[in-house]
């Protein structure tokens, strides 16, 4: 086999030489029956591969133990039997095949799902024989690709289907589902009809001027302008829902010895950071990704903010405070049995919305926590439980924002950059329409917004999708997916 940029043997020219040269596979060789595990790689008790495409049936059969059951097998039947090697008659694993047949299965093309057992001597074996068969090794996505291509879903759902995939939390398994469910799309295919609507009425007074006054012109821009705002909603819903795909970087911070990693162990749940009486002890960030109530949290315990000579722990110090910009929520930690200095009230001042904690509080010595402070003891695990609700309830208020969680539970929002910018591109589109018409330059071009504006709100769900655009989307799935 020869890929795309490798040497041609001397005694191939010509067209022998163009047909000795194998093309890489794209993503719209939909002619090719693919195969791919569709579990992680690793040991566990039971593994999934999955194929698909024409006679996908009956290459899965030719490594069967019964043949002919499982190419007579209904739709949505399970087989029982053996992977065998057809070549030496082996058998290679005791399985359960589950057969689908087109167009009623995920992909809309015939399809066998095998589950085995789990480890990966047992898939790299099927796989090798499946392949041998004439199989093609699936591209990321391709499953769902096909199932966009076949009308099975739209670029919205399937996208939806990634992100459910990769939830680290429960706020991001609910926002996919909820997109999965079709939510976001039935939303933005009734302003797309709108928006199609009111681009039909302007050509059609375009080609018949007669017969509309500017009454209805009014109307039209009124239409538009609705359609804007539920998109400037769309917009201002994207942050929270980036948050909750993406995690919360929350940056614990304060004083060498206030309590920090103390603070770190007890949030993640481990003696992951070393806790010392010596000062500069942390010199480096240390990192974990945790669950706080329902979010994805990425907790950073930091190096202790001082000036110092040392270059080592300068450098942690600098490293702190570039994570500290980019923070949703600063956990400000002090030392109550020392109290407040000149650098404690400095950083106050820099970062206003940081949760203050007051620590140590189960010492005698420690001092009254001021005003505005969170008295905590990160000895005191029995009483931890309040600190981390008050956490919880810090996080929702940072996502939520002004919603009440029930409302902001209730909204359909969009996910991922190329969503936000889609959406971003079409009210803008709808803006410059609505100046278009306000300076009377013509309902030519306005006329022209609003087809983009139609256009990029097509793009989003895939009903106007270019192909490089297509293959960046499903090149970020996960592999069987």
């Amino acid at each position: 086999m020869l890929w795309r940029g490798a040497s041609i043997p001397l005694e191939y020219k010509g067209a022998e030489a163009l047909s000795y040269i194998r093309m890489p596979r794209t993503y719209f060789d939909r002619d090719v029956p693919i195969v791919a595990l569709a579990t992680p790689e690793g040991h566990a008790a039971l593994a999934v591969i999955r194929a698909s495409g024409r006679s996908a049936i009956d290459l899965v059969a030719r490594c069967f133990s019964r043949p002919t059951s499982l190419q007579t097998a209904g739709g949505y039947r399970a087989v029982h039997g053996w992977i065998v090697d057809p070549r030496t008659g082996e058998r290679i694993d005791e399985v359960i095949a589950l057969v689908f047949r087109a167009p009623r299965s995920f992909t809309g093309e015939d399809a066998v799902e095998i589950s085995c057992h789990g480890s990966p001597a047992v898939t790299r074996r099927i796989l090798d024989l499946l392949l041998n068969e004439g199989f093609s090794q699936a591209l990321q996505g391709e499953f769902t690709f096909r199932a966009f291509v076949e009308g099975k879903t739209d670029l919205v759902r399937a996208e939806a289907v990634n992100e459910l995939a990769r939830a680290s939390c429960e706020a991001a398994r609910h926002d996919a589902l909820q997109r999965l469910s079709g939510a976001l799309s039935e939303r933005l295919e009734a302003i797309r009809s709108l928006v199609i609507d009111v681009l039909a009425d302007i050509n059609a007074r375009l080609d018949y001027p007669e017969d509309e006054g500017p009454d209805e012109e009014s109307r039209w821009m009124g239409i538009l302008k609705r359609i804007r705002n539920e998109l400037e909603d769309l917009i201002q819903g994207y942050p929270g829902s980036k948050l909750r795909q993406e995690g919360l970087l929350v940056v614990i911070a304060g004083r060498p010895n206030a309590g920090k990693s103390s603070l770190f162990n007890l949030l993640v749940r481990e003696e992951r950071a070393i806790v010392s009486p010596e000062p500069g002890t942390t010199r480096d960030w240390l990192e974990s990704w945790i669950s706080i109530g329902e979010f994805a949290v990425r907790l950073v315990d930091t190096a202790g903010l001082r000036n110092t000579s040392n270059t080592i722990e300068a450098e942690g110090v600098r490293r702190s405070t570039a994570l500290l910009a980019r923070a949703d929520l600063i956990l400000y930690i002090v030392d109550g049995t020392s109290g407040l200095d000149s650098e404690d009230s400095a950083f106050v001042a820099r970062y206003p919305s940081a949760m203050l904690l007051w620590n140590k509080t189960d010492l005698p010595s420690c001092e009254p926590a001021p005003s505005g402070w969170l008295s905590l003891s990160t000895k005191n695990v029995h009483a931890f439980g309040q600190f981390e609700s008050t956490l919880t309830e810090a996080l929702r208020t940072h996502v939520f924002g002004t919603h009440t969680a029930r409302d902001f539970e209730s909204q359909v929002r969009i996910a991922g950059e190329r969503q936000a910018r889609l959406v971003r591109q079409a009210r803008d589109a709808l803006q410059r329409a609505e100046e278009a018409q306000i300076a009377q330059a013509g309902l030519d071009l306005v006329a022209l917004h609003v087809r983009e504006a139609a256009e990029y709100i097509g793009e989003i769900t895939g009903e106007i999708a270019p192909d490089e655009v297509l293959e960046r989307v499903f090149s970020t799935f996960c592999l069987g997916k």
